[in-house]
């Protein structure tokens, strides 16, 4: 079984804890599950095979579904200053054992609003830095919705797992 938690906390540009969400699960959409299949058990899918160098955590501001894709049911929020973050699949994770399933776990990503941005309901992990050409892999609710201001900074962690 592949499952994945997330910790996601915001602090305003004092430093102030804001809001903190911890040991969220994650949405894997349909072609998150084919990408991650075809990297090791069909790598001369067409449009899959082998991991890209970086994957990309972004923000979005509607709900997902496990059909959505990057091109059709995400809706992605925007600001000054907004940009999806690069994490390395060479050095972007560190591979652990724990209670004997192992576990890639994330280095933080952190986001800085330099402006207002529109709200989000939730974060998503894609395989390009903008744009709709790439591939959706997994959404991740938060409880509420959440607005981000000049200043803010929203830092984020997840891992992602394997077990019988």
């Amino acid at each position: 079984m592949l499952r994945s938690r997330w910790n996601i906390e915001c602090r305003d540009k004092d430093g102030n804890l804001k809001w903190r969400e911890e040991n969220i699960p994650n949405l894997l959409h349909d072609e998150g599950e084919e990408a991650i299949l075809s990297a090791y058990f069909d790598t001369d899918l067409s449009g899959f095979g082998a991991p890209p160098a970086n994957l990309y955590v972004g923000l979005r501001s509607d709900a997902a579904a496990e059909a959505d894709t990057l091109a059709s049911g995400l809706d992605e929020i925007s600001g000054t200053g907004y940009a999806r973050q690069a994490v390395s699949t060479t050095t972007g994770f560190t591979l652990s054992q724990s209670g004997g399933d192992w576990r890639a776990t994330s280095g933080s990503i952190v986001f800085t609003a330099s402006g207002t941005w529109t709200a989000a309901v939730g974060m998503f992990v894609c395989t390009v830095s903008s744009g709709t050409s790439g591939k959706l892999i997994a959404s991740v609710a938060l409880s509420a919705t959440r607005s981000l201001v000049s200043g803010d900074t929203l830092t984020t962690s997840c891992y992602v797992g394997l077990s019988e």
